[in-house]
């Protein structure tokens, strides 16, 4: 239980600068005793992941891939990890679903999203950079390389956090990630 912390979730998204960062961050869960799995969004539904205890102990960590883009899917590991981290100690048998999307404002997902957050992008560089104004596609792939993670990282949090979703599209790493887990376009 005490593996997963918030070093451990950054050291995940550190991983986004592989080439298939996806599936080499499932191979390194799994070397860690976490289960990821990723399925397809079932019909009708707005799930994006979910964390929860197999028999009550290994942990699993379930994707829909909803969105096939890489800030998509980081943040989703990272928050479902932060789930994990912070909600599945112990024996309990709870289970996290989420819908990203939604306004949820419970403390458990306002931890979660706090944490993944933190876990990908340091608090401090965070609010230094952006104090320098709206940033460039260049000043995105420059500070996503000085904290060591993908630019579709900080080009996807920088669109939530302005609301602006038209921005950095080209940043995010549309269509890239159904395929590497062998899921076609939906």
């Amino acid at each position: 239980p005490k593996t997963i912390t918030r070093q451990f979730i950054g050291e995940v998204a550190r991983l986004s600068l592989v080439k298939n960062g996806p599936v080499v961050a499932a191979d390194f869960l799994a070397g860690a005793g976490i289960r990821l799995v990723v399925e397809p969004q079932m019909p009708h539904t707005h799930l994006d992941g979910a964390a929860m205890r197999f028999d009550g102990h290994a942990p699993v960590v379930a994707l829909t891939l909803r969105y096939d883009r890489l800030d998509n899917f980081w943040f989703t590991l990272c928050h479902e990890l932060a789930h994990v981290a912070l909600h599945l100690q112990g024996e309990e048998s709870a289970s996290f679903l989420d819908d990203l999307e939604a306004t949820d404002e419970s403390k458990g997902e306002r931890d979660a999203d706090r944490t993944a957050s933190q876990a990908m992008i340091p608090e401090a560089a965070w609010v230094q950079w952006r104090e320098e104004g709206t940033p460039s596609r260049d000043d995105i792939v420059h500070f996503a390389a000085s904290i060591r993670v993908h630019p579709a990282i900080v080009a996807g949090r920088y669109r939530k956090e302005t609301g602006n979703y038209k921005l950095f599209s080209g940043l995010i790493g549309n269509r890239k990630v159904r395929a590497m887990f062998g899921q076609s376009e939906s």
